[in-house]
């Protein structure tokens, strides 16, 4: 060896690791970080696609359109899996509650072999929105403040003038409307029905839609006012629900 140029020997030590990272029975002794090479056959790739950010209440969109794999597999808690739904490569859904949500994501092909990532996402309050305190068990219990009604048909209205889009406004209508008779009776739920129903009606306009601010001069407005006096139950955010087509309908 001591007769070799200095060029020859690194020349095939460079040989020797490439040698060694691509044997799968690792005789050269390399780390147990270069063992899990993926056959070129089946190479796997897990991707999260979507926002780091949202909303409490908009729909939330999730894709892994860019892993590569036989079988892909999400890791969502039951709670949220319980109100998501799925398009081809997709999940989404509304998230009520502020706070951090970590998804999951497996790929795995034929030979067993597995990749996985995640994606945290933060969700925030309403712009407005008043903190969430639980009430000392001393305290008298709060009184109740009447829905503001008429003053969400007001905000509804006078959004909509502003926003002069009645493709959207029509499309508003019709799907409320049809979400209405079908809300559910647990009041979480009947507000991520609704929910979900703005998000995706609004996320699916025509592109003479798109450069018309609904979130700021119509739904976050609305919501404000909602959360100024929120309902109870049901009954009474059914009864918000239909101030609000009153207002896109005027």
């Amino acid at each position: 060896m001591k007769n070799l140029s200095l060029p020859l020997i690194l020349l095939l030590l460079s040989a020797s690791w490439f040698n060694c990272l691509a044997t799968p029975n690792n005789p050269c002794g390399c780390g147990d970080d270069v063992l899990q090479s993926t056959p070129e056959s089946a190479p796997l790739v897990a991707v999260i696609k979507g926002p780091t950010e949202v909303l409490a209440g908009t729909l939330l969109f999730l894709s892994y359109e860019d892993s590569v794999g036989d079988n892909k597999v999400w890791l969502i808690d039951d709670e949220l899996k319980q109100s998501s739904a799925t398009c081809g490569s997709s999940i989404f859904f509304a998230i009520p509650k502020p706070g951090k949500y970590r998804f999951g994501l497996i790929v795995a092909n034929k030979e067993a072999q597995i990749a996985y990532t995640y994606h945290t996402v933060l969700v925030k309050a309403y712009p407005g929105t008043p903190p969430t305190t639980d009430p000392d068990p001393t305290d008298p219990p709060p009184t109740t403040t009447p829905l503001p009604l008429q003053e969400i048909t007001k905000i509804s209205r006078e959004g909509v003038a502003k926003l002069t889009d009645p493709t959207t406004t029509v499309a508003l209508i019709t799907a409320l409307e049809d979400v209405l008779p079908k809300l559910s009776s647990s009041l979480p739920e009947a507000k991520r029905q609704v929910s979900t129903t703005i998000e995706t009606t609004l996320l699916f306009r025509g592109p003479a839609s798109r450069s018309k601010d609904w979130i700021n001069l119509w739904r976050i407005p609305i919501q404000n006012a909602i959360n100024a006096a929120p309902p109870q139950d049901t009954d009474e955010y059914r009864k918000i629900v239909q101030a609000i087509i009153s207002g896109l309908k005027t």
